[in-house]
């Protein structure tokens, strides 16, 4: 397993990143602050692997969401972004 475990360069050697979640920092790397379902299509990965990924790279500071209202009626779009 540790093979497959690919090393975040922002952190200590301790601290390590599974492919999807180095694919899913790439990916927003590339296009900015990014929905759950935007991550889907681009990732081709169920939504609950995304999902999950994204909480564990929350988890240890990497990710951050936010929410952004429109104004409209229904739930705000919650948006993922790298953290500054």
């Amino acid at each position: 397993m540790v093979d497959r475990l690919v090393k975040y360069e922002k952190f200590e050697s301790k601290n390590y990143l599974t492919p999807i979640q180095h694919s899913l920092i790439k990916t927003l790397r590339r296009f900015g602050p990014s929905t759950r379902k935007d991550l889907v299509n681009e990732l081709d990965t169920p939504r609950t692997t995304i999902y999950d990924n994204l909480l564990k790279l929350q988890k240890i500071k990497v990710i951050e969401k936010y929410s952004r209202n429109n104004g409209k009626r229904g739930r705000p779009l919650i948006f993922w972004k790298l953290k500054d």
